[in-house]
């Protein structure tokens, strides 16, 4: 992953998650060494990859 660039370093995520799910997400990514965003963040850069997405500039002063 490249590093952040501009003033905009990191954006946050909120989910909602089942509390079992969320346990047992914990305890194994806890069992690997790992941290569950660590995990995630993986997860998203594969998703990413496997599904790319043409981003196309935003237009300045117009409606889309």
């Amino acid at each position: 992953m490249n590093p952040p660039t501009g003033k905009e370093k990191y954006k946050r995520m909120s989910l909602i998650i089942d509390p079992q799910l969320h346990r047992a997400f914990k305890l194994a990514t806890a069992a690997e060494g790992k941290e569950m965003s660590e995990v995630l963040i993986q997860f998203i850069e594969q998703y990413v990859q496997k599904h790319p997405v043409v981003v196309r500039p935003a237009r300045k002063g117009g409606r889309a």
